[in-house]
C-alpha cells in the first residue's frame, strides 16, 4: 500500500521540508468512493493509517468520485451528514485531528457530530456561500437567521459556466460590496408586493431592510408559493428550510402580510405605493391532449392534494417530472415517465452532480422511462403515445402532468398603466429558478 501511495508521501515530505515544522499541512483524501468496483472503505482505512504516520497535521475526509460526484459535493437529494459514518470510521483508527464534511449545515447536528467524537472539525463549503456569517450567528444564538443552503449547486453551475460563483438564496455572494443595499434614509417609501413565493418574500425582506413600508399580499393561506411543491418530497426538504428562514425574517420585520388576499384591479390602489412588485409566480401548463381532464398537475401530487394510485404515468421528463416520478414511487408499485425528447433531463439547467444524483435516484427506485414519445390520448385508465411511428398504450390509474409552467402575469399591463414603478420578478416574468426569483426581487428593491 505504501508503494501505491509513494507520490502522495513524497509530496508531503517535500512540502514539510520547504515549510518547516510549524506550518500546518492537511491532507484531503477519499477513503470510500461509493461506486461498485471502486475503492472500498477497508482500503481507505489502510490509507488513513499510512497518512497518519506521515508528517502531517490533520486529515480531511472526503467521499465519492467523479462517477458519483454527488457523494463528494452534496446536492439537495442527499441525506444530512451522509459522509459522517466514513469520517467516524477514519477517526477511530488515527490520532491526528480529523475534518469531516457532507451536509453538516444544521448547527445542532454539526455540534453533535463533534460531541459524539465522530469528527474533530466540521467543514462547510456551499453553506458558507449561502451565509458566510454561519458561525457568528450560532455564537450569537441567532440560528433562525442563518440563510440555508438548499443544495441546488447553482454556485457550481455558475463557476463551471465561466462566471463568478452565484448563490441562489444569497444575492450578495461574491458581490458583498457591489450589491449591498443602500443605507436607510429619512424618506419612507411604500412598497406593494404581490405574491408570497421566493420572489415576493425576497422583495419584501429587502424593502423592509431599507426601512420602507411594505404590504405583502398572498392569495393562498401561507407563504412559500411553488417552494412547497419543490420541497415537500422526502428527498428535497432542504427547500423547506428556505421557506422557514424567509418567513422568519418577514415575521421579525414590520412587513404587513395579508394571506388569502388575491390582487385584483379593484383592490389595488396604486396611488398608495411608490413601488409595486409583481411576484405572482406561475401555474402548471396543461397541454392540449385529448382526455387531459383525466390528468392532474404535478403540484397537486407533490403537495399532497392528490394521492397517486399504484400504476402512475408522469408526462414530462424534465426536472419537475423526474422528481415527481421519484416521489410517487415511494407509494406506487409502478411509475413510468413519458418524455417527448430522447432522454430525461435533456433541458434541465442544473449542475452535473445534481443530474447524477437524480438519475441514480430514479434508477434505484426503478422508475421506467419512455423517451421520444408523444402522448396523443388520455383516458380514465390508460395513456396512448406514439413512438417511432408506432402507437402504444399503457394502462394506469394515475396520470400526472409535468409539462412546464406559465407565468401568472395577467395584472402586468394594468399595473403598468396605473403605476410608474412596477417590476415583474421570478416566474411571473418567466418560469425559471429560485435563483432568478430571489435575485430579481432583491435587485428590484436595491435600485429603487
Amino acid at each position: 500500500m505504501k508503494n501505491r501511495m509513494r507520490f502522495t508521501l513524497e509530496c508531503i515530505a517535500a512540502m514539510r521540508q520547504n515549510v518547516g515544522p510549524n506550518f500546518p499541512i492537511l491532507v484531503k483524501f477519499t477513503p470510500y468512493h461509493g461506486v461498485e468496483g471502486f475503492r472500498e472503505l477497508a482500503e481507505g482505512l489502510e490509507m488513513a493509517k499510512i497518512l497518519n504516520e506521515a508528517d502531517i497535521d490533520a486529515l480531511h475526509v472526503d467521499v465519492g468520485c467523479y462517477e458519483a460526484w454527488y457523494k463528494a459535493i452534496t446536492t439537495v437529494y442527499e441525506n444530512e451528514a451522509h459522509q459522517l459514518d466514513v469520517v467516524a470510521a477514519v477517526k477511530k483508527i488515527v490520532d491526528k485531528p480529523v475534518l469531516g464534511q457532507g451536509k453538516l449545515c444544521d448547527p445542532k447536528k454539526a455540534e453533535a457530530a463533534i460531541a459524539e467524537g465522530k469528527t474533530d472539525y466540521v467543514v462547510l463549503g456551499h453553506q458558507m456561500l449561502a451565509d458566510p456569517h454561519w458561525a457568528n450567528k450560532i455564537k450569537a444564538n441567532q440560528t433562525e437567521d442563518i440563510i440555508p443552503c438548499i443544495g441546488c449547486n447553482e454556485c457550481l453551475l455558475s463557476g463551471f459556466s465561466g462566471k463568478h460563483y452565484y448563490c441562489a438564496v444569497n444575492p450578495l455572494t461574491y458581490a458583498e460590496d457591489d450589491y449591498a443595499l443602500p443605507p436607510k434614509t429619512s424618506e419612507i417609501k411604500k412598497v406593494l408586493v404581490i405574491g408570497g413565493g421566493p420572489g415576493g418574500m425576497s422583495a419584501a425582506i429587502a424593502a423592509a431592510q431599507r426601512g420602507f413600508k411594505v404590504d405583502l399580499w398572498e392569495k393562498s393561506d401561507k407563504l412559500g408559493g411553488n417552494l412547497w411543491a419543490a420541497g415537500l418530497p422526502t428527498f428535497k426538504h432542504d427547500v423547506l428550510n428556505l421557506i422557514r428562514y424567509m418567513e422568519t425574517q418577514i415575521n421579525k420585520s414590520d412587513i404587513q402580510v395579508s394571506l388569502n388576499k388575491a390582487a385584483t384591479k379593484e383592490n389595488i390602489n396604486a396611488a398608495d405605493y411608490d413601488k409595486i412588485i409583481l411576484a405572482a409566480g406561475s401555474k402548471a401548463l396543461m397541454p392540449p391532449i385529448e382526455g387531459i381532464e383525466y390528468a392532474a398537475a404535478s403540484g397537486d401530487y407533490l403537495t399532497g392534494l392528490k394521492k397517486p394510485g399504484q400504476k402512475v404515468v408522469v408526462i414530462g421528463g424534465g426536472l419537475v417530472g423526474c422528481e415527481t416520478a421519484a416521489y410517487m414511487k415511494e407509494t406506487a408499485a409502478e411509475v413510468t415517465i413519458v418524455e417527448m425528447l430522447d432522454d430525461i433531463l435533456k433541458i434541465a439547467d442544473h449542475c452535473l452532480n445534481n443530474d447524477q444524483a437524480l438519475r441514480d435516484l430514479l434508477k434505484e427506485r426503478q422508475v421506467g422511462v419512455i423517451g421520444g414519445a408523444k402522448v396523443t390520448k388520455i383516458t380514465a385508465d390508460a395513456l396512448t403515445y406514439v413512438k417511432d411511428g408506432q402507437e402504444q398504450t399503457i394502462s394506469c390509474d394515475t396520470i400526472i402532468i409535468a409539462a412546464g409552467y406559465q407565468a401568472n402575469n395577467e395584472l402586468e399591463d394594468y399595473l403598468e398603466s396605473v403605476c410608474d414603478n412596477v417590476t415583474v420578478v421570478g416566474d411571473a416574468e418567466a418560469p425559471r429558478k429560485i435563483l432568478d426569483a430571489v435575485h430579481e426581487a432583491y435587485h428590484a428593491i436595491r435600485v429603487m
